[in-house]
């Protein structure tokens, strides 16, 4: 019986210190992740490359007008007509060449002065003189040809009417001065001045004014 009330008092010893004891630390209890939304991250705009700027073409530099010599039969050439240089392809007659300009050929009628005709049978007096003349003067060489404001830019048949200027000659003038062409009455500036070179030939009697030969002469 005592051994009984020993156990017993035993037991009621432990179950009382078992309840008074301190309760251990409880384990903390993970708090749950709260799932965060990342912040948007910023949308850059790419940065526009500008297009390369287009270089301008250089402007084509005019080319000068030919100058011309100062002789004084060319002071009548108009300072503002239009003036080109070629090289002189052909000789028609005359007073007609065919002058190459760059790639262009251009038929040029001798403004203000007229030959006799070659292409006639038979050719008329002092003619062929002409053309051979104005072969002389011009064949092959650069010439300068010069617009007149004051007259038309072409003839009827499309060929240009210039003052052709070789070196220091003027041909228009020189031909007319030498009676192998007369002046041609029209409006154009060196008209004056052409007409006072078929005067002096007259005078000197030369070319188309001098005296006809006879049948007796021969």
């Amino acid at each position: 019986m005592r051994t009984l009330l020993v156990c017993l008092f035993l037991s009621l010893f432990l179950a009382a210190c078992r309840t008074s004891a301190p309760p251990t630390a409880a384990s903390p209890v993970a708090s749950p992740t709260a799932s965060v939304t990342p912040a948007p991250t910023a949308t850059h705009t790419p940065t526009e490359t500008p297009l390369p700027s287009r270089t301008p073409r250089p402007s084509r530099t005019p080319k000068p007008s030919p100058t011309l010599p100062a002789v004084e039969v060319m002071s009548c050439l108009p300072p503002d007509g239009e003036r080109v240089s070629g090289v002189v392809a052909g000789v028609i007659d005359g007073d007609t060449i065919v002058v190459q300009v760059g790639l262009t050929s251009f038929t040029v009628r001798y403004l203000g002065v007229d030959t006799p005709e070659t292409n006639v049978t038979p050719p008329e007096r002092m003619g062929p003189e002409a053309t051979a003349r104005n072969r002389e003067l011009v064949s092959g060489e650069r010439v300068t040809l010069v617009a007149d404001p004051e007259a038309d830019d072409t003839d009827r048949y499309d060929r240009l009417l210039r003052y052709v200027i070789v070196g220091e000659v003027f041909v228009n003038y020189q031909l007319v001065r030498e009676g192998l062409a007369r002046y041609y009455a029209s409006e154009f500036s060196c008209g004056p001045t052409i007409f006072q070179a078929e005067n002096q030939a007259r005078s000197d009697r030369v070319g188309l004014w001098a005296p006809t030969p006879t049948p007796e002469d021969g």
